[in-house]
């Protein structure tokens, strides 16, 4: 979501599916998801109820958010009726009711992050579907998009590969570039970051930019920061559990969507720690309060980073 403004009085990341069709070796959730229940439109419907005001729905997470439902429940297009914005982060293998969406509907959904898994889409066989789908996502909508790939030291023999089936299925077609995602676990070797600047030089007129997370880095200078977490900020997970934030004990449990249960701070959360991708969202949404008294203070030691 880089530079992605909101207005919305509450921003919500919202791990809603708890399936992901693909096996990637370097994914953040171990072990990948599997046939975990997945929320229901009536679930987060309940949670917009609740809170009022114009919602920012980030659905990203543990499963891919397609995969969370069957195309027949039409999950998006009802929570596109509400008062709502929509950030997507999915893997292209489904888009489900995606393609069908009038435009009054598509302006809401601001963002879309969309990522190559190379070796995963060409071991399950869905080159063309993946393909496609991304050629329809670049076509319909009209919000901010960004379309990566990873490179991963543990796949770094397809890293070539992927890049051609790219240049080959979408950017000869569309003109789009990539994203080149760095794997935020696992270093390049001195080999692998010469094969990394040898693709960038080949690749390079598709290249859009190279990325790597440093979720720390927003708050340099800072020895706390006013959060809305709890209070405007909420995580809300596949097994409906909501939370302010994962990493502050009293914010770690705030109700359950299935169970009908929201608990909601009164006031904005002074946090010493911000340094997890949950604050540097927030941050880039323009959600996050700094006190400019604070910027002549010592730097903030970078910690272990958060997990989507």
């Amino acid at each position: 979501m880089a530079q992605l403004k909101t207005t919305c009085d509450t921003v919500v990341f919202c791990s809603s599916a708890g399936h992901c069709q693909l096996d990637c070796e370097y994914c953040i959730i171990h072990p990948v998801v599997k046939r975990e229940p997945s929320l229901t439109y009536e679930d987060v419907r309940f949670f917009l109820d609740e809170v009022g005001g114009r919602v920012f729905l980030i659905f990203s997470g543990k499963g891919d958010f397609f995969a969370g439902y069957p195309k027949r429940d039409r999950f998006l297009e009802r929570l596109l009726d509400h008062d709502v914005e929509v950030a997507l982060d999915v893997n292209g293998v489904l888009l489900n009711e995606y393609p069908e969406l009038p435009p009054e509907k598509l302006e809401k959904v601001r963002a879309v992050n969309l990522t190559l898994h190379y070796k995963q889409v060409k071991e399950k066989r869905v080159e063309k579907p993946w393909a496609s789908n991304a050629r329809a996502l670049l076509e319909r909508h009209r919000g901010e998009l960004i379309l990566g790939t990873i490179l991963s030291p543990l796949l770094s023999d397809l890293w070539e590969e992927g890049l051609a089936f790219y240049e080959r299925e979408v950017f000869r077609q569309t003109g789009r570039k990539v994203w080149l995602i760095r794997d935020c676990d696992r270093p390049f070797d001195p080999a692998q970051e010469e094969l990394f600047a040898r693709l960038k030089s080949r690749f390079g007129e598709m290249v859009e930019k190279e990325h790597r997370d440093d979720f720390a880095a927003d708050f340099s200078g800072y020895d706390w920061v006013s959060c809305p977490a709890g209070r405007d900020y909420f995580r809300i997970w596949n097994d409906g559990r909501v939370q302010g934030c994962p990493w502050i004990p009293e914010l770690a449990d705030l109700g359950n969507v299935k169970e009908r249960r929201l608990l909601r701070r009164p006031t904005p959360f002074v946090c010493r720690t911000p340094r997890f991708c949950d604050c540097h969202d927030l941050v880039q949404l323009g959600k996050m309060g700094f006190p400019e008294e604070a910027r002549s203070l010592p730097v903030i030691a970078a910690g272990p980073q958060g997990a989507k």
